[in-house]
């Protein structure tokens, strides 16, 4: 009776005087000693709340944000180590939680994957990438030279020279089937070159390689040699997008239990809490994460060379994680640089090991539909 008569008090006061309702709950009319109420937890606020704090909040509850993600994001790039040594001496609250941070980041990249890179995009992509005359030239020599009638065909066969628009590679990767006299023209890039071959007749005779209107020849597209095996590679492929775009959600969140596991084998002798091993493998997936949709951006915006980018984000995950290691595991410099050395080969094998089952699991699928 006392505590409803308390609450009917508290609402007057509420309507009539703002200081009361700061030393009152407004949700259960127990008396605040601090931000928090003790008795049900919710936050000191207005009763009427601000429109940008009432979009905060929702998006605190909903969609996995929180206002200290930027602080917390901020702290984690500069401070290797430091948010995961702040978490174990039990500083839960003054930054983003890292099961949290890596939801949040990890639908981040979902995000850009839905609207920039469908798995019906990428499907596109490894298609256009295995019928480019590059790679289909390669595919037809390899097939010709692997059937005995045929090989014995163009052993037999008078040479011709021709001027050749295909890529050089194939001279240096084929040289009993073809050669290069002369290069014309040496491209750079996704272009083709330009060079004087020297090839079997019956190339031309089967029209394995064919005429443009520039007089020079190139091989023919059309002609269904080693299509079989370009059109598997395409399905193995597209099944393999497939199920990485459908589980992407799944495998990244196992990738800090791997890790986990990893840290634990590189440093089982010093028998340390699991807990730590996790705790620090999801603020390094969290960074990785982090770089993965920067590295993304950058790709989508000004486009770097992949390769480039490629270097930045190892000699990036490899740098942050010997200085986090250290930090951690208060090891020195050099036991430090070992151990995560060590620690990314067994991660990196693990993961090996799960991309090689998917890939079974997607030869599998194929196998089965095909039958």
């Amino acid at each position: 009776m006392a505590e409803t008569n308390k609450n009917i008090e508290n609402t007057e006061a509420v309507d009539g005087q703002s200081e009361v309702s700061r030393k009152h709950c407004l949700n259960c009319g127990a008396e605040l000693i601090g931000h928090y109420c003790h008795n049900c937890g919710q936050e000191v606020a207005d009763k009427t709340p601000t429109v940008t704090g009432f979009i905060l909040a929702y998006l605190d509850n909903a969609f996995l944000w929180d206002t200290k993600f930027f602080k917390t994001i901020w702290t984690l790039i500069r401070r290797p180590g430091y948010l995961t040594n702040e978490f174990l001496a039990g500083k839960y609250s003054t930054h983003m939680h890292p099961l949290k941070l890596n939801m949040f980041l990890l639908g981040i990249f979902i995000m850009l994957f839905v609207f920039f890179a469908s798995a019906d995009k990428m499907t596109e992509s490894v298609h256009n990438i295995t019928y480019d005359e590059r790679v289909f030239s390669g595919v037809q020599l390899q097939t010709l030279a692997n059937d005995p009638e045929y090989a014995k065909k163009m052993e037999e066969s008078p040479r011709d020279t021709v001027l050749l628009h295909a890529p050089l590679l194939l001279a240096e990767s084929y040289p009993l089937i073809i050669s290069n006299i002369e290069t014309i023209e040496d491209a750079e890039g996704d272009e083709l070159d330009k060079w004087v071959a020297v090839l079997p007749q019956v190339f031309i005779e089967d029209e394995i390689i064919v005429i443009d209107d520039s007089g020079y020849y190139h091989f023919n597209t059309e002609v269904k040699i080693g299509t079989i095996d370009l059109e598997l590679t395409n399905l193995i492929w597209a099944e393999i997008v497939r199920i990485t775009s459908q589980y992407f959600p799944m495998l990244m969140l196992l990738t800090a239990p791997i890790l986990s596991a990893s840290l634990a084998l590189a440093q089982r002798r010093r028998r340390l809490p699991r807990i730590n091993h996790f705790i620090f493998a999801l603020h390094y997936t969290a960074f990785l994460e982090f770089l993965i949709i920067c590295i993304y951006i950058l790709h989508l915006t000004i486009a770097p060379p992949m390769n480039v980018m490629q270097y930045v984000m190892m000699i990036s995950s490899c740098v942050y994680l010997t200085i986090a290691y250290h930090r951690v595991y208060t090891s020195t410099w050099f036991r430090s640089i070992v151990k995560s050395l060590l620690t990314s080969l067994i991660y990196l094998t693990i993961l090996l090991l799960i991309l090689m089952v998917i890939f079974f699991i997607a030869c599998f699928i194929i196998a089965i539909n095909m039958i």
